[in-house]
């Protein structure tokens, strides 16, 4: 109740052209308090801005008339509003699309689909990020270059723990579930092929002994109690679908009918269907392959894939979720006793999305001035950028996976021990001016931001440390002062 009462006074703008994501939001906040107010365009959220300043921003990026980059752009450039935060909730997912709201000015990011927690968390960690100063008239930007081209981010709105490292935490993870889900489906497909010798083996006894006749009981219909069925569930095939149902990555288990046997929970989730919705092959083709212009050669080919199983190792097909999202999924059959098939399907774009999201996202910060670094919740060190190398004269691999102790001066640890508590609480510290120690043992001044770094779940994961030389800060301000009094001059 207290979190709900001092939510209360943090009144959210949400812009959202759809009536159903924007009533979905309000859902989210109301329940933790917060009051809300929904604008259907950009245009129309100026409007209600200049009205009634909101403390936050949540805005939708594709929008008729006025789209959220354009509206991202408007109150950043507006001196009496730069000053609210703005969060891009969107389905886009390309890094180019990630830059380009950077460069608008975005505080933070979120992607379709999202969990309740995950907004809250997001709009908690913007509204406590640090602002950054505003330089007058030449803001300071960070120069990335993608796919060929240059992008300028600007330096006063580039919330590095808020939206990179958050997201780049995000990438790691799904990078790390797509290899583990793939380890494992290598051992269960090993597994799998054991026990199909290992039944061919016990039927040829059986057979041999005049026990039984006819062919192997199906593997989707094992140990279900049917009539007729000769053999018990193994072992391996328990552990097998225990694994499935936990798996990452969407399963499911056609039979010699041409009918659904089994899907696993991260297929309902993926594509939006349940056995109901398609229990034969013919319904799931009609559904998955409905938008494509290719409908019937997409059919024969998966066809072909699956009567092949085990000979074709994969083949790639644009399917269509529930949801009338089109997919490029691959999918790699495995042949199973009595003409079964067990289909993995790997979405394309997660796989892509994540290896490009984490290489831009290491360029940016690699490409900014200040030295970035991230550590664990103990204070050891997990990532350390360019511009760190440059300050205090480690390389990477020198420092990676040791204490961030190793450039701290003696008599200022115990104070980065409770800096590093009171973060780990959820506490920024932010922008205060202190001393580190350098490979050759000299000293140099910084100004230090201490940072959560949270997950999709808002649990803190890390700390993001950022450190500016102050040197150059001192240098930047006197030039700065010094053009200006010559401009005042003339």
């Amino acid at each position: 109740m207290t979190t709900q009462n001092q939510n209360s006074g943090v009144p959210v703008l949400i812009v959202e052209d759809s009536r159903t994501q924007a009533e979905y939001l309000q859902h989210i906040l109301e329940s933790e308090g917060y009051p809300v107010e929904i604008a259907a365009d950009g245009s129309e959220a100026l409007e209600k801005i200049k009205l009634r300043q909101p403390k936050i921003i949540l805005t939708d990026i594709i929008m008729p008339e006025m789209d959220g980059y354009d509206l991202c752009r408007a109150i950043k450039r507006n001196k009496d509003l730069s000053h609210i935060p703005v969060i891009l909730v969107t389905q886009l997912f390309d890094p180019a699309d990630l830059i380009k709201g950077l460069e608008a000015g975005a505080n933070n990011i979120i992607i379709k689909p999202f969990e309740p927690e995950h907004v809250i968390s997001r709009i908690t960690s913007t509204l406590q990020s640090p602002a950054h100063p505003d330089y007058e008239g030449t803001e300071p930007t960070l120069e990335v270059s993608l796919e060929g081209k240059t992008h300028h981010i600007p330096a006063s709105h580039f919330q590095t723990p808020a939206i990179l490292l958050s997201t780049y935490e995000h990438a790691l993870r799904k990078n790390t579930e797509l290899q583990e889900a793939h380890n494992r489906l290598a051992a269960e497909n090993q597994s799998l092929h054991q026990q199909i010798a290992n039944l061919e083996r016990e039927q040829g006894k059986n057979v041999a002994s005049g026990k039984i006749s006819g062919s192997l009981p199906s593997h989707a219909s094992a140990g279900t109690g049917m009539p007729g069925q000769s053999f018990p569930v193994h072992e391996s095939e328990e552990r097998f679908r225990r694994i499935a149902d936990l798996s990452p990555i969407p399963l499911s288990v056609i039979d010699g009918s041409q009918n659904f046997r089994y899907l696993n929970k991260k297929f309902e989730e993926h594509f939006g269907y349940t056995l109901k919705d398609i229990p034969t092959e013919k319904d799931w083709l009609s559904a998955a392959f409905r938008t494509s212009s290719r409908t019937k050669n997409l059919i024969r080919i998966w066809k072909q894939v699956l009567e092949c199983a085990g000979d074709e190792p994969h083949h790639t097909f644009p399917i269509t979720g529930k949801d009338g999202i089109v997919r490029q999924v691959e999918i790699h059959p495995v042949p199973l006793p009595d003409g079964e098939v067990f289909v993995v399907y790997q979405d394309l774009l997660d796989k892509r999305e994540s290896n490009r999201l984490r290489s831009v996202l290491e360029s940016i910060v690699n490409s900014s001035n200040d030295a970035i670094i991230g550590k664990s919740l103990d204070g050891t060190i997990m990532s350390w950028n360019k511009a760190a190398e440059r300050y205090y004269g480690y390389l990477a691999e020198e420092v990676t996976g040791k204490s961030i102790d190793l450039i701290v001066p003696p008599e200022l640890r115990e104070q980065l021990a409770l800096f590093l508590k009171r973060v780990g609480n959820g506490e920024t510290i932010d922008r205060f001016d202190t001393f580190r120690l350098k490979k050759d043992g000299s000293r140099i001044e910084v100004c230090v931001t201490l940072s959560p770094i949270r997950n999709d779940e808002g649990q803190i994961i890390g700390i993001s440390t950022i450190a500016q030389n102050i040197a150059e800060r001192k240098k930047y301000e006197v030039s700065r002062m010094f053009n200006q009094q010559v401009l005042h001059r003339r």
